[in-house]
């Protein structure tokens, strides 16, 4: 089956998509929001019983978690509408109202996206959440149903795995260079030359590895791209494939993200029938098999190197490495692992052009980057902002700030092993380049809030504490080095610190930077000697004066 046919049958079987005179009503939720299907049930009984042309389709999460159920309604000739916090009730009520008495209830809109607008309702263009964000990895999140493969193909899925399939795979690469992405695994390496090294590794058995790991507890961005989008991480894959002449690929992901494995072996199921896996893809002589591999979720476990021996069916411990994986590493063979963002990216390459794609982000870092706020933030999203936004807009435009009138007293960017940012220091761009300036990664994108009532001393301490637990103990800059630190600074939270710790800690953290075998390791200290950088006072205040700076108490 080419992909004429393909996208012709899928057409056919989701016809509703594409009529402009039937109405498409979304239920956007996170998979395991349990009002979801009582909220189906009351809308489309709601259209049935008006007979209102409607379609209803229940999709995965936008990511806007602090107002789903989001219902969104998409009325011919008029603007989307998203609504807000829809529960059984309002969903039913909303339904007559809209379509019966002409009353799009601005009470509970959220906005209303297109050129026209509705009054009362605000334009989803001058709202921050939706003004700083270019949804590309993310694009299709609250849009289509996650379960229907229809749904991806006719928003333009696989129609960049069969371009590159009619080309020659250098050429592909070349393209994929000019659009400039970058991996978005955390170290930022070009993902073109990773691609070109596998590509020209001897061999005619290769593999692809997709990092689907959310190995940070703070960061949702495998959870939503493989529950709402996982199609969008398979077609990037392929082409991944392809372009090293890999014949099998596997799927790293967190053995507790039921619903994701669900809906990824669907997707694969969707994908043979329509000839886009196993055998002569596309009617192409490309042949290519995906599977699944579950692993339990920890922070080292996203490391490139161990993944490679948890593949093996060893722990999942980082090593030294002997050899670059593209050329000699899973099973011996030439090994491609790519972040799932990254592949997410690589779809919407193909699908749009490396042009489009390179127009997006800085000169040198290129595109868009997933983040996922939490801690003292009003709103706890995950969204995609073009690189070069500022920490400070994320935080402030984007999450709302700090609630209950309280203010920013730091914000940790990149995950547990990213550097602390002081308030007065947010307006700071995001991109690889200047994070490595400023003693930080970009590594998972989380961006964790700490308000006015945090004290320097307790919040590093915690990061501290969980990086400790999370080493695999395999290297004694790691294991010794974050043990000691994590003891002193337990002593110093509890006022037995010594004057030299922190020149001690300083100390530690620098060697463990040289000294360690692997990123997590040689990241680890990031928060430490940014914090003590920043927050000199409030050390000295536990040292020196025996007391808490936050509530004055010895």
């Amino acid at each position: 089956m080419n992909f004429e046919k393909v996208f012709a049958t899928a057409a056919s079987n989701c016809s509703y998509f594409n009529d402009r005179d039937c109405t498409k009503i979304y239920i956007g939720s996170k998979a395991y929001d349990s009002n979801t299907a009582s909220i189906f049930n009351s809308v489309q009984a709601e259209t049935n019983k008006h007979g209102i042309k409607a379609s209803v389709i229940t999709t995965g999460s936008f990511g806007y978690y602090d107002f789903e159920p989001i219902l969104s309604i998409n009325k011919p000739g008029q603007p989307t509408v998203l609504y807000k916090n829809i529960n059984q009730e309002t969903a039913s009520s909303l339904i007559s109202d809209f379509f019966i008495h002409d009353n799009p209830r601005p009470d509970i809109a959220l906005c209303s996206i297109g050129s026209t607008k509705i009054d009362s309702i605000p334009s989803a263009s001058d709202l921050p959440l939706f003004q700083l964000q270019n949804r590309i990895a993310l694009r299709n999140c609250g849009y289509i149903d996650p379960e229907n493969i229809n749904h991806y193909i006719q928003r333009g899925g696989y129609s960049g795995l069969s371009k590159v399939l009619q080309m020659d795979q250098n050429d592909l690469i070349e393209e994929l260079r000019k659009s400039g992405l970058r991996g978005r695994g955390g170290a930022g390496y070009f993902t073109a030359n990773k691609w070109s090294v596998c590509h020209d590794a001897e061999g005619t058995e290769k593999y692809v590895i997709c990092n689907a790991v959310d190995a940070d507890p703070q960061a949702l961005t495998a959870r939503l791209l493989l529950e709402s989008d996982p199609h969008s991480v398979l077609e990037g894959m392929l082409i991944g494939a392809y372009a090293v002449g890999a014949s099998h690929c596997i799927v790293y992901l967190n053995a507790e993200y039921d619903i994701a494995i669900s809906r990824l072996r669907k997707a694969l199921e969707q994908m043979r029938e329509y000839s886009l896996l196993g055998n002569n893809i596309l009617d192409s002589t490309f042949s290519s098999e995906i599977e699944l591999r579950e692993v339990t979720a920890s922070l080292v476990s996203g490391e490139e190197t161990a993944i490679l021996r948890f593949m093996e069916g060893k722990q999942a411990m980082p090593y030294i490495r002997t050899s670059y994986p593209a050329v000699n590493e899973f099973a011996g063979k030439p090994t491609l692992i790519n972040n799932l963002e990254t592949l997410s990216n690589v779809s919407a390459i193909f699908q749009n052009g490396s042009e489009w794609y390179s127009g997006f982000g800085t000169a040198k870092s290129k595109g868009t980057k997933v983040i996922t706020l939490s801690g003292n933030i009003a709103h706890k999203y995950t969204v995609e902002i073009p690189f070069g936004t500022t920490l400070l807009s994320i935080v402030e435009n984007i999450g709302g700030g700090v609630p209950n009138g309280k203010s920013v007293k730091a914000a940790q960017f990149g995950g547990p092993i990213g550097a602390f940012f002081a308030a007065d220091s947010l307006d700071v761009p995001v991109d690889y380049e200047s994070m490595d300036q400023l003693g930080s990664i970009v590594g998972s994108g989380t961006v964790r809030v700490f308000d006015s009532d945090s004290c320097a001393v307790e919040m590093t301490r915690d990061v501290t504490s969980y990086i400790q637990t999370q080493s695999c103990g395999k290297c004694v800059f790691c294991r010794e080095g974050s043990l000691q630190l994590s003891d002193i600074l337990q002593d110093i939270a509890e006022y037995k610190g010594r004057p030299q710790d922190l020149d001690l800690m300083i100390e530690l953290g620098e060697a463990m930077k040289i000294g360690c075998i692997c990123s997590i390791g040689e990241t680890a200290p990031n928060p430490i000697l940014s914090s003590i950088k920043l927050f000199r006072s409030d050390y000295d205040a536990h040292i020196h004066e025996k007391r808490c700076p936050m509530n004055n108490n010895a």
